[in-house]
């Protein structure tokens, strides 16, 4: 396509050249308006050469031909999981209800919450970890019973059998209740701090 306009475009600037400084005698008008017999012939041979010049540079113009600038895909908001939503996958599931298959998830959301339970007390109570640490084993740290001894020390006393019993009936294992119920005592406790 380029190629046609620089060759286009010379012949153009030849023709040009030659009417203006080739004086009146370079181009054959006298001899073109002898074989066409009428000027206003002629003048119609030069526009339809004209028009035959200009259809490919019409037809260059048209919108398949326009090469332009794609935008980049707009950014997307991520999704990101809420939080807590690992913790409620896993006690929530089925392997962490199962009392030999789900032992290790079991143990490592006690200890997750244990931990967290230290550090909240650390900020809470402004103590040591030390001191935290034996308000968590003693169960002084929270009025519910079945969370203080569901990280607590094994010397501390849980909920009785009514308890776990109503737990049971409402479709949850003890784990869950006393997992969610942990939970919530230290989110509540870290909003005190």
């Amino acid at each position: 396509m380029n190629g046609r306009r620089i060759l286009f475009g010379l012949s153009g600037a030849v023709a040009v050249l030659m009417a203006v400084a080739g004086g009146p005698g370079t181009l054959p008008v006298r001899a073109l308006l002898s074989l066409l017999g009428n000027d206003y012939l002629l003048v119609v041979a030069i526009g339809g050469f004209g028009l035959l010049v200009a259809i490919p540079v019409l037809a260059s113009g048209r919108d398949g031909n326009l090469v332009q600038a794609e935008m980049p895909a707009p950014e997307e908001p991520v999704t990101v999981p809420s939080a807590g939503y690992t913790f409620d996958e896993t006690v929530g599931s089925w392997r962490y209800r199962l009392p030999l298959v789900g032992r290790s998830q079991r143990k490592n959301v006690r200890e997750r919450l244990r931990t967290a339970a230290i550090e909240t007390l650390m900020r809470a109570e402004n103590c040591s970890r030390e001191e935290a640490r034996g308000l968590v084993d003693s169960g002084e740290w929270t009025d519910d019973p079945a969370v203080a001894s569901y990280i607590g020390d094994s010397t501390v006393s849980g909920a009785g059998v009514g308890t776990r019993s109503a737990v049971l009936l409402r479709g949850r294992t003890w784990n869950q209740h006393c997992a969610r119920r942990t939970a919530e005592t230290i989110a509540k406790t870290g909003e005190m701090a």
